[in-house]
């Protein structure tokens, strides 16, 4: 079936009519050669109307269908500079409705302020929440859905099958173009992966039409954020979705396959890079506006991919130039506490501040510490019973084989911090409670006792690509894990470690006074099993 075949069904189906005729292909001739590549050219949707970018598209199918088409208001969540929720806004005001938005922290710049000052301007009632994690456990019902206080929510970048309709229908619409010669065919396209919507859905609208090329999907948000299963899944639920919309083409079509390119991300998701800066630099040489968040990480991996010599599609997934001027007031509309972030000078969370949030936050959704199996064995003096679990199974997914059980790595970290202050321990409790139950910052609905060992490691090894606070508690969990689990000698030849040794006819020191006496047994160690 021809791709225009394919549009026209496609275009059946409801939507709202704001995407109507193909943005163009901007060819780069220069850029292509300088790369070693056949060809390189940029899919302006930065051209679309509602202040442009790619957002348009889902919300342009989002918002046609049930429950949002009939809603007076649509609620959501985002970074303070998020895109997508200027795009909601944006779509708030034509449409005359309200959003209540959620926000959370990212690193401010000129670009994030002005989409702030966008949102804040808007027919919108904003919450700030602080972190991520802070989104996922204080409002859960804005990242999982279907409704916040009653009012249908729009899932973080509209990544969800009825809004990745409108991205399929951007790759059939790219196909047709080469078809009707506008274009030369493609090996490739390159994208930004945040929620993943724009990958999958180019990924099956290739798929649909037939054009064998895939997806350079490159990570802008941590790897739990946007694996391959999840964009697989959302692929695949979005041609159910279009089969049942009697899309012919749908029944047999296969994605087109994405790969997902991780080295692009920096320190975490919404810090820009010094690779992604001058990526923006250098396209604005050459008229084409970049964000150094999102589309100048994936531009700075395909000018580091250097000599491919195949033909390549940069899709521009930003809005187009400046936002409307925004409300003078427009900063005495946001929570106090997001304001007090946004000051002159303000300081960022210490370490404490985020663990201390963390158990507040889960506090507040009523932080469930049943449904751990009993452990007889386990007679802690600092640690619950369900805090042993958490360690034991972060032990099982960092940890090599332990010669005896896990359990033994919870009793020995337990002992270990009988002998801290108070204070110290106060931040433990915080720490196992975030690193516990802070998967819903991933949209994983079960805490990490719930996973398998494979899947709780790649949980905590994405909190230290994250980076900052998130690391440290990705190091602090580690680091106890690890205490305990060298504490047996049976682990120390692993090591090469022979055990403490004292070279024969060692002259007596001082230190010698700091020893223990033969038998001592530290102190807590009398309650062990």
């Amino acid at each position: 079936m021809a791709a225009l075949e394919i549009l026209a069904a496609l275009d059946a189906l409801p939507r709202l009519g704001w995407v109507d005729a193909p943005t163009p292909v901007t060819p780069l001739p220069e850029l292509a050669e300088s790369l070693g590549l056949r060809w390189l050219g940029a899919k302006r949707d930065d051209s679309l109307p509602l202040l442009g970018g790619t957002k348009v598209r889902k919300l342009d199918r989002l918002l046609a269908t049930a429950p949002f088409a009939g809603a007076p208001a649509w609620a959501s969540a985002g970074a303070i500079g998020s895109g997508h929720l200027v795009a909601l806004t944006a779509a708030a005001r034509r449409l005359d409705r309200r959003v209540d938005a959620v926000l959370f922290w990212e690193p401010p710049s000129e670009g994030v302020l002005e989409n702030l000052a966008y949102t804040a301007s808007g027919p919108t009632e904003i919450a700030f929440v602080g972190t991520r994690a802070g989104l996922a456990l204080r409002h859960p019902r804005v990242l999982l859905g279907p409704t916040l206080r009653g009012i249908p929510v729009v899932a973080p970048g509209a990544s969800v099958p009825a809004a990745v309709v409108g991205i399929a229908r951007a790759a059939v619409e790219l196909v047709a173009q080469v078809e009707a010669g506008e274009v030369p065919p493609f090996d490739r396209i390159v994208v930004p992966l945040g929620s993943g919507g724009t990958a999958a859905g180019l990924a099956l609208g290739l798929g649909l039409a037939g054009h064998p090329a895939s997806v350079h999907a490159v990570a802008v948000v941590e790897r739990w954020l946007a694996g391959p299963r999840r964009l697989a899944a959302l692929a695949e639920a979005t041609r159910r979705l279009l089969v049942q919309g009697g899309i012919a083409a749908a029944t047999a079509a296969t994605p087109a396959p994405i790969r997902i390119d991780r080295g692009w991300l920096g320190p975490g998701y919404g810090v820009p890079t010094a690779a992604s800066r001058g990526a923006c630099s250098r396209l604005g040489e050459l008229g084409l506006a970049l964000e150094p968040v999102y589309s100048g990480k994936a531009m700075a991996a395909l000018l580091a991919a250097r000599g491919a010599g195949d033909r390549v599609v940069f899709w521009v997934t930003p809005r187009r130039g400046e936002t409307p001027p925004a409300d003078p007031d427009w900063r005495e509309r946001l929570p106090r506490a997001l304001q007090r972030r946004l000051a002159p000078g303000a300081p960022g969370p210490s370490r404490r501040r985020l663990l201390v949030a963390g158990a507040a936050g889960a506090a507040c959704v009523g932080l469930r510490v049943t449904g751990y199996p009993p452990l007889p064995a386990f007679r802690g003096q600092v640690l619950a019973a369900w805090e042993a679990h958490v360690v034991r199974a972060a032990a099982e997914a960092l940890l090599p084989p332990a010669p005896g059980p896990y359990g033994d790595v919870a009793a020995r970290v337990d002992r270990y911090l009988a002998a801290l202050p108070p204070r110290l321990r106060r931040d433990v409790h915080a720490l196992l409670a975030t690193v516990e139950h802070a998967t819903l910052l991933g949209g994983e609905v079960r805490r990490l006792t719930r996973l398998a060992p494979a899947e709780g490691e790649a949980w905590l090894r994405a909190l230290d690509a994250y980076g900052g606070l998130a690391r440290q508690a990705y190091r602090g969990i580690r680091d106890l894990c690890m205490l305990g689990h060298y504490q047996d000698p049976a682990t120390w030849p692993d090591l090469g470690y022979g055990g403490p040794r004292v070279p024969p006819g060692r002259r007596p020191s001082s230190y010698d006074a700091l020893a223990a006496p033969a038998g001592a047994i530290p102190p807590g160690w009398e309650a062990a099993p």
